[in-house]
């Protein structure tokens, strides 16, 4: 039984330390893409977003096996970087 709960606890850590790793990267691209998006200016901004709307939507009808409920997660995800892109700049903007 010790061995058992020793064995969980371990593999429990190892799961803690993947998704820290996993939310780090994220984190990390989120970062990235703001960056990019604040050296591009408002009207690149707006073309990158239509292409990455129409790249996800054109990825989802060519597979049935991409559900809808995750394309409108990936695209509100993409929406929020981009409103908060967009928020920083209008911030600095106005200083």
């Amino acid at each position: 039984m010790k061995n058992l709960m020793i064995d969980v606890l371990i593999k429990l850590s190892k799961v803690e330390v993947e998704s820290k790793e996993l939310v780090a990267q994220v984190e990390a691209q989120s970062l990235l893409i703001a960056a990019l998006v604040l050296s591009a200016g408002k009207d690149a901004t707006d073309d990158l977003s239509e292409n990455i709307h129409n790249a996800v939507l054109a990825a989802a009808q060519s597979s049935q096996d991409i559900l809808q409920s995750d394309v409108d997660m990936i695209l509100a995800q993409f929406d929020r970087l981009l409103k908060v892109t967009r928020f920083v700049a209008e911030q600095a903007e106005e200083e």
